[in-house]
């Protein structure tokens, strides 16, 4: 699967062509948690990303986050956080659907659960990583499975 996404940064090529793996956060929505509580944890789990951007640039990966929120949104939510790395919107959920990461249903919509999606450079998603119960751990599943995948190869 190639395509080109909206992020907050611009379009962009899924997977990149310049990593050896290209990382995909799915998020429920950004802010969320304030209102219902119990799908908090996406600035937690975006954030835990950000610290961990020196451990996925030696692992050859290049990270996204996904939502399913309006990407001008996104892009304030994203620089008010100084994430380091683009958000895509994906308000249709086509992307998420496409790669088959869980969905949950909230406020009369639906919205991606937590997950990470590690793809390769052809696009083959190579790991779903679901479920994240603790956000502030979700950088490291997802670096602990680039692991396991670097010493398959």
């Amino acid at each position: 699967m190639q395509r080109t996404v909206v992020t907050s940064e611009g379009p962009l090529p899924v997977p990149s062509p310049d990593h050896e793996w290209t990382v995909l956060f799915f998020v429920t929505e950004p802010g969320i948690g304030e209102r219902l509580p119990e799908l908090g944890g996406c600035t937690t789990g975006l954030c835990s990303a950000r610290d961990a951007s020196a451990r996925f640039a030696r692992a050859g990966a290049r990270v996204l986050g996904v939502s399913a929120h309006a990407p001008g949104h996104l892009a304030e939510f994203a620089a008010g956080r100084a994430l380091g790395y683009p958000l895509i919107g994906d308000e249709d959920l086509s992307l998420g659907r496409a790669l088959g990461v869980p969905e949950v249903r909230a406020e009369g919509r639906a919205l991606f659960e937590r997950a990470g999606v590690v793809l390769d450079r052809t696009g083959a998603v190579r790991a779903l990583i679901h479920p994240v119960p603790d956000p502030g751990r979700h950088a490291e599943s997802v670096l602990t499975e680039l692991d396991r995948l670097a010493s398959a190869a």
